[in-house]
């Protein structure tokens, strides 16, 4: 770990668990902001700067992007509360996952922490209304289900006048591995149950604690098997156990991880959580072979979804797919086949249409072989790829993965 990087450590332990006699003794701000802007927790991090020493090198270095961002959050969170009141006047309420839930969480520094999108799960019998609603209130859809919404994980909606993103989920977690469709099943009952919550005075429909905590650990894990996931991520689960900790049925919350794979994945985030941010969560079950400072390492080097450089990113294809095919060997042969030509199964993950336009499939792999192309020397870009790829897919054996 850098310098900068456990710098940027302590300033976020800080934030969640505030120290009067926390001190920062000559920190390197541009390094530990570039830290923070990988992890996207910068505005939180600028924010917390003020009453820190050389306060006056953030504001020169980021105070307009800074306002820029969290007036843009800002934004966002007051158009997803309006569209979610259009939803409440049609008859419908979709359940809110993450997104608005984790950054209620963050108190008064709400819009400090970003969010890319805002996630809502529905039910298949909803799809239609939902995107009645989402269509006249000016939202379009960028990707194209199945025809079924048996494949498809989400739907994509922008809306040329606001800055908001709504993923409308069918299927939690997709389906391009084993371990996604085992996390599906968790899921199945969640439109039984409900949690109200107040944001702002419109009354959101939410998953109950128990369910939400099995969510967030089950999403990080997914972006861990693939392309990976940040600090960001883990704060969010930290936060919501504390919270809820006694609305929690842990014992349910274990029997999802059990049955995934995840449960030394969770304790190494709840040791984490302890010995650098400060929190005191209870770790129920200690796991033997846990690897909690290589897992710190993967998260500080991938940064929010391991796309902070697209060799991180072809690294992260190159992991999904090799969990996809449930793989033990990789070789330069096969990474390179793996990236241009995924057998139709992962592509239908992907380009949930292709379940009813098989014969798409081709046109799909020629788009993607261009693309590779076009990024000029593609064998040394894959060599740096099969480097990173070969270190995490090491990290996921040891968690027992693949």
């Amino acid at each position: 770990m850098t310098r900068a990087e456990s710098d940027f450590l302590s300033i976020l332990k800080n934030v969640v668990h505030p120290e009067t006699s926390f001190v920062l003794n000559d920190p390197e701000w541009s390094e530990i902001i570039a830290v923070a802007e990988k992890q996207n927790l910068s505005s939180l991090i600028f924010d917390a700067s003020q009453d820190l020493p050389g306060h006056e090198i953030v504001e020169a270095l980021y105070f307009e992007k800074a306002v820029a961002q969290v007036s843009i959050q800002a934004q966002k969170t007051a158009d997803f509360l309006n569209l979610y009141k259009a939803f409440l006047e049609d008859g419908i309420s979709p359940i809110v996952l993450k997104g608005i839930i984790c950054r209620s969480l963050y108190g008064e520094r709400a819009d400090f922490r970003a969010s890319g999108d805002e996630d809502i799960l529905i039910s298949k019998e909803d799809y239609a209304k939902v995107t009645h609603t989402l269509h006249h209130c000016g939202y379009h859809a960028e990707n194209k289900p199945d025809s079924g919404l048996k494949l498809v994980q989400e739907v994509t909606f922008t809306n040329i006048d606001s800055p908001l993103t709504v993923e409308l989920h069918l299927n939690p977690f997709g389906s391009s591995d084993h371990i996604r469709i085992k996390m599906n099943e968790w899921f199945m009952d969640v439109f039984d149950s409900q949690e109200i919550v107040a944001i702002d005075g419109v009354s959101v429909r939410t998953l109950e604690p128990t369910d939400h905590m099995l969510f967030l650990i089950f999403h990080a894990f997914k972006h861990f098997t693939g392309s990976g996931f940040g600090i960001r991520m883990m704060l969010d689960i930290l936060l919501f156990s504390e919270k809820y900790d006694f609305q929690i049925d842990w014992q349910y919350v274990y029997k999802g991880l059990i049955a995934v794979g995840a449960v030394a994945f969770y304790d190494d985030i709840v040791i984490l959580g302890n010995r650098y941010l400060g929190f005191q969560l209870q770790l129920r079950i200690k796991c033997a072979g846990t690897s909690p400072e290589e897992l710190l390492e993967d998260m500080l080097h991938m940064g929010t979804f391991g796309n902070s450089s697209k060799n991180d990113s072809t690294a992260g294809r190159i992991t999904s797919i090799t969990v996809a095919g449930n793989s033990k060997g990789h070789n330069r042969i096969k990474d390179m086949l793996r990236l241009l030509f995924p057998p139709l199964q992962v592509w239908m993950s992907w380009k949930p249409y292709l379940k009813d336009k098989p014969w798409m499939l081709p046109i799909e792999w020629g788009k993607r072989l261009l693309k590779y192309l076009r990024k000029g020397n593609l064998m040394a870009d894959l060599a740096e790829s099969r480097a990173i790829a070969e270190r995490r897919l090491e990290l996921l054996k040891k968690y027992g993965v693949i």
